[in-house]
């Protein structure tokens, strides 16, 4: 095939990505945590990694509870980008990071208790989760998977 002619594929191919609408942030998680704010972040307020690797819109939600955590999500441009993302983040205090096919997480905390911590960074990711099927019957409805997760301490 010419040259030309994969130059083609490769733009026909890109126009059936999709962008995926604007999250939205429960109000309530894990039963004491209570969304204060949310906004759309600036992409060059990404980190430096998540923007080399491509990423299509970055969103920021602040939970107050027993503490206070940051939640900022990330649009990826690929599926396999928040793998390469994940083997090459370098773990921060009171930070956890995950990713699935279309986001990288980042959470950062404050003066908060492990355990509700944990609570929300659970209801979280099943939030954004994908179903994944298994060779299950398809009657058994999907099956959601999430635990690409690495923390640092939290």
């Amino acid at each position: 095939m010419k040259r030309r002619h994969w130059i083609f594929v490769a733009l026909a191919l890109s126009g059936c990505t999709r962008n995926l609408p604007a999250p939205v942030f429960s109000p309530v998680v894990a039963g004491v945590w209570k969304l204060k704010a949310s906004r759309t972040l600036a992409a060059d307020s990404a980190p430096e990694l998540v923007r080399k690797m491509g990423m299509r819109g970055a969103w920021s939600a602040t939970y107050e509870g027993p503490g206070s955590v940051t939640v900022e999500l990330y649009e990826l441009a690929a599926p396999g980008v928040g793998l390469e993302i994940m083997q090459n983040w370098r773990p921060v205090p009171d930070t956890v990071v995950w990713y699935t096919p279309h986001y990288f997480v980042v959470a950062r905390w404050q003066s908060a208790d492990r355990e509700a911590v944990k609570a929300l960074v659970r209801s979280i990711q099943k939030q954004f989760a994908e179903p994944k099927w298994s060779a299950r019957s398809p009657l058994d409805g999907p099956k959601v998977t999430n635990d690409h997760a690495k923390s640092e301490s939290p």
